[in-house]
């Protein structure tokens, strides 16, 4: 009996394996898996696009002294129905700047974790616990990059619609102007709910 046992469970095992699907695909493809949400290729090309209007309108072009501009990322607020990993978009989209510009631009990290080592490194510096100095300031910033997520849902039956309004914007941080905007769109139908996480 234990024999006919191990044998059935062995089949199961085996053919439950044989089912699974492993697949790599481009980061471009579209998603498979759909649903209602922003995709993998909604972040790739929301980033590269945002970066390139940002490039193209000049507003982050170095002065005619040769200094160049600084501006770090604030946040991404999701004021959307659905659950976003804002952290993707955004590093994504710091990578994208980074790529367009490179040293034109001082890309400052602003983040909790980076405030944290830069004070401790100073601290350690003034304690003499290392080596270096603490004669150079903190960078200030002239700019400061926001954004929000916001969507639009409607469900009739099984069928549910939604439409992603994704806004970054560019602010002087001197003056308050808001110097450059820019959206993306999208917008999916779905006939079954599906939770994009």
């Amino acid at each position: 009996m234990s024999i006919r046992f191990a044998a059935v469970a062995l089949l199961s095992l085996v053919t439950a394996c044989a089912g699974t699907r492993d697949t790599r695909v481009a980061p471009d493809a579209p998603d498979s898996v759909t649903g209602t949400g922003l995709q993998s290729q909604d972040i790739r090309t929301m980033a590269t696009d945002m970066a390139a209007k940002i490039k193209a309108s000049g507003v982050l072009a170095p002065a005619r002294d040769g200094e160049r501009a600084s501006f770090f990322i604030y946040e991404l607020r999701n004021d959307s129905s659905d659950t976003i990993d804002k952290e993707i978009i955004l590093t994504k989209l710091r990578t994208n700047l980074f790529e367009a510009f490179g040293r034109q631009i001082k890309i400052l990290d602003r983040s909790p974790q980076a405030n944290d080592l830069v004070d401790a490194e100073r601290r350690m510096k003034e304690r003499g616990q290392v080596s270096g100095t603490n004669d150079r300031q903190v960078a200030g910033s002239d700019f400061v990059l926001k954004g929000t997520i916001k969507s639009r849902d409607r469900q009739a039956g099984k069928l549910k619609s939604a439409y992603y309004l994704v806004t970054f914007e560019l602010t002087d941080l001197v003056t308050g102007e808001l110097c450059w905007t820019g959206d993306y769109e999208m917008k999916t139908e779905s006939e079954k709910s599906v939770i994009n996480r």
